[in-house]
């Protein structure tokens, strides 16, 4: 029977802090029965570098668990989220006039949108790495709204409003919902990765908090600083993110 282990993958915290600490305390908490060499943690923050990391990887396992730490919105995971070189990138792309579904795919590197995993080059990737998986695995999502299906961009005109129908040009700006030229309604990227790596995915069906563990209990950020007298949370504890409203849900491949 071929060896079995766990990758986390961590991306840019920003005003959630540093994901690094909480890809680690999933060593002491959902991955405890894991050895530690069978558990590989990796910082990605770029689209490419995801996959590179699953296409170029010799793990020495079949990935029975696949966590992924990083800021989402429901039709994407975003590595880079709050990235100075991306916002710049972003920026000359909104001052160079009206942007298309592909140059902002093209933009966003440190974003996997649902999108990606249709089109090339990662769509032909996908048997590669569906071999990478055992039997049974689970990929886990722990960022917010991962798991809302029909997800629709948007921009804010001139007036403060939304504006999200990609036909609508009257705006000079024109970026986010050019995503909505195609491929809508758009999967929730949980629902997505379960059917591109055909392995069951767990996302958050609403916006997610900083919880702590406390004398084995899980308690909000706030609460936890209210009990223990601490003024912040960090390295000394246990962390992971919860949905603000239920649990992760449960999607199964199509």
């Amino acid at each position: 029977m071929a060896a079995e282990g766990a990758v986390v993958v961590y991306g840019r915290g920003d005003t959630l802090g540093n994901f690094r600490l909480f890809a680690d305390d999933l060593l002491t908490t959902e991955l405890s029965g894991y050895e530690r060499a069978r558990v590989v943690v990796r910082n990605v923050e770029r689209r490419a570098g995801f996959f590179d990391l699953l296409a170029g990887t010799d793990f020495g396992f079949r990935i029975k668990a696949l966590h992924i730490y990083s800021h989402a919105y429901g039709a994407a995971l975003a590595l880079g989220y709050g990235d100075p070189e991306i916002k710049k990138a972003r920026g000359a792309a909104i001052a160079a006039g009206r942007a298309t579904y592909n140059s902002v795919l093209d933009t966003e590197i440190g974003s996997i949108f649902v999108d990606d995993l249709v089109r090339a080059p990662y769509a032909g990737q996908r048997e590669k790495l569906r071999a990478l998986f055992a039997p049974n695995a689970r990929i886990k999502i722990w960022g917010c709204n991962s798991a809302v299906p029909n997800w629709v961009f948007s921009d804010v005109n001139g007036g403060g409003a939304a504006v999200v129908d990609p036909t609508d040009t009257r705006d000079s700006y024109y970026y986010w919902r050019a995503l909505n030229e195609r491929y809508v309604p758009k999967p929730s990227v949980a629902q997505a990765f379960a059917d591109y790596f055909k392995v069951t995915t767990l996302g958050a069906s609403s916006g997610s908090s900083i919880q702590v563990r406390l004398g084995g209990k899980w308690l909000s950020r706030d609460e936890y600083m209210r009990r223990s007298g601490r003024r912040t949370v960090g390295e000394p504890e246990t962390l992971r993110l919860a949905p603000d409203k239920g649990d992760y849900d449960e999607y199964t491949p199509r």
